[in-house]
């Protein structure tokens, strides 16, 4: 199977080589990486340096640090294409602390503005969030730009960010500014730990299907879940609206 490199290639500036060798790398990866790197090399007609080059380009320690970290996320897509659940059901994994801090937040910012920001994959999302909070009340405003988090002159008190990878750099610095201005956030992410994660109270980390499928090329329904979680999360916050003392029908 030929994985998508493009994002790697990308972010490492790898040449055509490399990419041919992060291939090889990715394959043996899948198949158990077993072998040492002056086998790796020689199966693919190269030399253990250019091997340790590509690995330490990238980040890792060596070799046997990029097969065993790359195997993990193959093993995590292996997993996933495997997780197989009613398409709500993730909801009853999500920790109820975090739940209820959405919604104390939602009641906190009312009568505040309310930053929305997401990009690519996730713009759609953005305009739906936006949509979803201006209907029911709450002014809210969807914004990408470094200036309006720097400068903080609409006085929004919450921030919601959402981002697949945790760290998309269009993201994260509006996140960063809104942490450091001691903003309320809330991140819609599909990595724990990750930059944008650790910024965030409550941070809801979703099942991000395709790790290595940077591009979106196949089915991810990490986005789906994105929408599921908010569309349920804000029902309860319609309905503490309409039941403030949680008493119905009284």
């Amino acid at each position: 199977m030929k994985h998508d490199l493009y994002k790697l290639a990308d972010q490492h500036h790898l040449n055509a080589n490399e990419q041919q060798l992060l291939q090889a790398v990715l394959e043996t990866a899948k198949n158990g990486g077993q072998c040492s790197v002056r086998e790796f090399a020689a199966q693919n007609y190269t030399s253990p340096a250019a091997v340790i080059r590509l690995s330490k380009k990238m980040g890792y320690t060596g070799y046997t640090d990029m097969i065993y970290r790359i195997g993990f996320l193959i093993q995590n897509e292996i997993d996933n294409k495997n997780h197989a659940s009613d398409i709500t059901a993730f909801i009853g994994g999500i920790p109820e602390e975090k739940i209820h801090r959405f919604v104390e937040l939602l009641h906190a910012n009312r009568q505040k503005p309310i930053l929305v920001t997401g990009t690519g994959f996730c713009a759609p999302l953005q305009e739906f969030m936006v949509r979803k909070l201006l209907v029911l009340g709450y002014c809210a405003i969807g914004s990408n730009s470094y200036e309006v988090y720097e400068s903080g002159a609409l006085n929004a008190g919450l921030v919601i960010a959402i981002s697949k990878s945790g760290k998309t750099d269009t993201i994260l610095k509006p996140v960063q500014d809104s942490f450091a201005q001691h903003r309320s956030i809330i991140a819609f992410v599909g990595a724990d730990n990750s930059p944008i994660a650790r910024c965030a109270d409550p941070a809801f980390v979703l099942l991000d299907d395709k790790m290595l499928d940077d591009r979106n090329l196949t089915a991810n329904y990490f986005y789906a879940r994105v929408l599921i979680t908010f569309e349920y999360l804000m029902d309860l916050v319609l309905e503490k609206d309409e039941h403030p003392n949680g008493k119905e029908g009284q």
